[in-house]
C-alpha cells in the first residue's frame, strides 16, 4: 500500500464515502441504459442517487452540484482543495482572456492561479501574439507542474499525478502522429512530469504500430499504447484509449478504498463520481445524436 496521509480527521467523513460508493453505477447500469430507451431509464436508475429525476439532464447537474458541495465540507487538506480549485480557476482566465461566454465559466471566487509569476507572463505573451494554441498549452504546464509540487507532500498524491500526467502524454503523442508537423506539436503539448521522456515519444512518433507495443514494453503503458493503438488503426478512433486511460487511472484511485483514515478516500470517491458523471452525459447525449451501441459502449471504463 502506497503511504497516504493517515488524518484521522477524515474518519467520519470516509464512512459517509463508503455508504456512497455503494450507490455509484456500474458498467451494468451503463450497459442496460445503452441498450434500451429513455422510458427505461426512471427503472434502471432506481437504485441509484439519480432516482427520481424527471429530467435526467437536470439529474446529472443537480448530482455534480452536490458532488462539489459534499466534497468542501468534507475536505480540511488544503493541498487537496487546490487539485481541484486550480484547474477551474485555470479554465475561467482561459476563457477570459479568449472572451468566451460567462456561461462557460466554474462559480470560483478565487483566482490564485493569475497571481503565479508564469501564468503573468503567459498572458503578456499572449497579449502580444493572440495565439490561443499555444495559450491553452503553456497555461496547462504551468499548471500541472504547480499540481505534481504540491502534489509530493505524500507518495499517494505525488504518484496518482505522476502517472495521471504519463497518460496525458500518452493521449497527445498518439493524437500528434495524425499531424505533419508531429513533433512540433508534441513538444508543445509536452507535460515534462514523469518517466515517459521528450526525446522518447519524439524518437517513436513515426514508429510503425505493430511496433510500438515492443518500444513501450519496459513501461507501464504497454497494454495501453498496444489496445488502444490497434483499435485506432481498425477504427480511426480513439474511444478505446480514452477508456483504457481512465480505467488505468481510475485503476491506481481504488488503492483508496483499503484506507481507513486520509483524505485519500475522499478524493478517490470525488474523482470516481465525476468520472460517473462524465459518462452518464456521454451515454445520454449520444442516445440523443444516434451514436451507435457498440461505440457508446466502447466508452464506459470497467473499474468500479
Amino acid at each position: 500500500m502506497i503511504k497516504g496521509t493517515e488524518d484521522t480527521r477524515y474518519a467520519y467523513a470516509n464512512g459517509i464515502v463508503r455508504a456512497l460508493e455503494a450507490r455509484l453505477l456500474t458498467k451494468s447500469h451503463f450497459e442496460r441504459l445503452i441498450a434500451t430507451d429513455f422510458s427505461s431509464y426512471d427503472t434502471i436508475l432506481a437504485d441509484t442517487t439519480y432516482a427520481g429525476q424527471r429530467n435526467i439532464e437536470v439529474g446529472i447537474e443537480a448530482e455534480e452540484n452536490a458532488l462539489r458541495r459534499f466534497f468542501d465540507k468534507y475536505c480540511f487538506t488544503e493541498e487537496v482543495i487546490d487539485f481541484l480549485n486550480w484547474p477551474e480557476q485555470l479554465h475561467n482566465l482561459k476563457v477570459k482572456l479568449k472572451g468566451g461566454s460567462d456561461e462557460l465559466l466554474y462559480a470560483q471566487v478565487d483566482d490564485t492561479v493569475e497571481s503565479w509569476p508564469e501564468v503573468i507572463d503567459e498572458v503578456a505573451r499572449f497579449a502580444v501574439d493572440k495565439d490561443p494554441f499555444v495559450l491553452s498549452t503553456n497555461l496547462d504546464k504551468i499548471l500541472c507542474s504547480y499540481l505534481y509540487q504540491t502534489a509530493r507532500f505524500v507518495p499517494f498524491f505525488e504518484r496518482y499525478y505522476r502517472l495521471h500526467f504519463e497518460l496525458e502524454n500518452i493521449r497527445s503523442f498518439f493524437r500528434a502522429r495524425q499531424f505533419e508537423n508531429r513533433r512540433d506539436i508534441l513538444e508543445q503539448v509536452y507535460i515534462p512530469v514523469g518517466r515517459l521522456t521528450l526525446n522518447f515519444l519524439v524518437e517513436n512518433l513515426d514508429v510503425s504500430q505493430e511496433n510500438l507495443g515492443r518500444n513501450f514494453f519496459n513501461t507501464p503503458y504497454a497494454g495501453v499504447i498496444e489496445k488502444g493503438g490497434l483499435y485506432f488503426e481498425e477504427n480511426n478512433s480513439f474511444l478505446r484509449l480514452e477508456r483504457l486511460y481512465e480505467e488505468y487511472r481510475l485503476g491506481y484511485m481504488l488503492q483508496a478504498r483499503h484506507m481507513t483514515f486520509g483524505v485519500e478516500p475522499l478524493f478517490g470517491y470525488y474523482q470516481f463520481k465525476m468520472n460517473e458523471i462524465k459518462k452518464l452525459r456521454q451515454v445520454y447525449w449520444g442516445k440523443l445524436n444516434e451514436v451507435g451501441i457498440e461505440e457508446l459502449k466502447e466508452s464506459i471504463p470497467d473499474v468500479w
